[in-house]
């Protein structure tokens, strides 16, 4: 009996070892994996904070350049206002310049036809007294005087036309800058949109838990991503077109001061009259090769363009109920040939063919300003006309070449 008892308890004993021994190290396992699901989930809210701050950072730039856009739309309006009021000046000064002259000229047919020196004189020799010769003296010096007044204001109205037309065209130069700028602002708020897309939802698919979530947020990312590799690229095409059109000019102010000093030397053996020329305002240099022939897609581009004629502009909308100038191009062309040509100006003018703004066709692109600068863009409908979004206030119309005219043409 005792022998047996002995037994049990060494069987017990033996037993209770061996199972001891793997529970211990099953504990140890799962502390381990414990610790390191804590440690993973420390760098998963590590990661998440850095991607909020960087998500707040970005909100923070968008927002301030939402905010400089608005004060920038701001000023321009109050621009255009001041441009309107100079130009109904310039106008009832024209009117007012176009009755005086007719004065001024009938007075001087009647000197001429009245030889009005002599009727002084004889006035004066046929007065009764000298009180009379006086008075007549008097009424003669008032005439003078005023047609002297009137000369000379009819002198100061023209000046004050000259200086209203200077300071009108300084302020549409104005204008078309800060329309320039809003341009490149768009750009710039596309980019810092794009990585702010691309972060919120790399965060999201972090703190996502279950995988059929986290399969619809990462196709999402990847859209998104897609949509930031877009502008990088579009980025790109503005640094290379601004690039071209500083060659450009850098080529043609070298080819400028060669013809300068060609002139100065021919001039030295030869002398020769100077003929004044009217000046005319400089436009881009365009391409002496032929232009591309126009796309087959013309009309549908125009057809298309016509059916937002009378949508309100919104500076940095792209459709299909609010527009602005380049947010209208590139959605017409999205609609009709599926092709992003860009979200604003500049990226739009590398898009294409530069072609002479006497050679667009329908469905061609009409910009405003110098090349990688440009301010304005709108849609070619032939005739000399295009449909755009013209700025605050107005709504998508046609305007014509001969009011509002292009400094170049691209032919999609």
């Amino acid at each position: 009996m005792k022998k047996r008892l002995s037994s049990v308890v060494i069987a017990s004993t033996v037993l209770l070892g061996t199972l001891t021994a793997p529970m211990v190290a099953m504990a140890d396992n799962y502390d381990t994996q414990i610790e390191q699901k804590n440690s993973e989930i420390n760098d998963l809210k590590t990661k998440q904070s850095e991607a909020q701050k960087q998500i707040d950072d970005l909100e923070a730039s968008v927002a301030k350049i939402n905010k400089q856009a608005n004060e920038l739309l701001e000023q321009q309006k109050s621009l255009r206002e001041e441009s309107i009021q100079l130009q109904k000046d310039v106008e009832a000064l024209n009117e007012r310049i176009a009755k005086r002259e007719e004065t001024i000229q009938r007075q001087a047919r009647d000197v001429q036809e009245k030889n009005q020196s002599s009727v002084y004189i004889k006035a004066l020799l046929d007065a009764d007294s000298f009180s009379d010769a006086l008075g007549r003296l008097k009424a003669m010096t008032t005439i003078v005087n005023a047609n002297n007044d009137l000369v000379n204001q009819q002198k100061a109205d023209k000046k004050a036309v000259e200086d209203k037309k200077a300071e009108n065209e300084k302020k549409q130069a104005e204008i078309a800058a800060n329309q320039a700028k809003l341009e490149e602002q768009k750009g710039t708020l596309e980019a810092k949109q794009a990585d702010l897309n691309v972060l919120k939802a790399t965060l999201a698919a972090q703190q996502a838990t279950k995988e059929s979530e986290k399969e619809a947020l990462n196709a999402q990312k990847a859209a998104y991503e897609a949509e930031q590799a877009r502008v990088r690229q579009e980025q790109a095409q503005v640094a290379a077109t601004r690039q071209a059109a500083q060659q450009a000019s850098t080529s043609q102010s070298s080819s400028s001061a060669s013809s300068s000093t060609g002139s100065t030397s021919s001039s030295n053996s030869v002398s020769r009259p100077t003929v004044s020329t009217p000046s005319t305002p400089s436009t881009p240099s365009t391409p002496s090769t032929p232009a591309p022939a126009p796309s087959g897609n013309g009309s549908a581009i125009v057809a298309e363009a016509y059916k937002h004629i009378g949508k309100p502009y919104v500076w940095g909308a792209k459709g299909p109920d609010t527009f602005d100038c380049s947010g209208f191009t590139r959605y017409v062309y999205l609609q009709v040939t599926g092709r992003d040509i860009g979200g604003w100006t500049v990226p739009q003018e590398s898009a294409g063919t530069v072609i002479p703004v006497s050679q667009a066709q329908p469905g061609d692109l009409y910009f405003w300003g110098s090349r990688g600068s440009t301010s304005h863009v709108a849609i070619a409908i032939g005739g000399g006309q295009y449909i755009h979004a013209p700025q605050p206030g107005e709504t998508v119309k046609v305007g014509s070449v001969a009011y509002f005219a292009p400094s170049f043409a691209v032919r999609m």
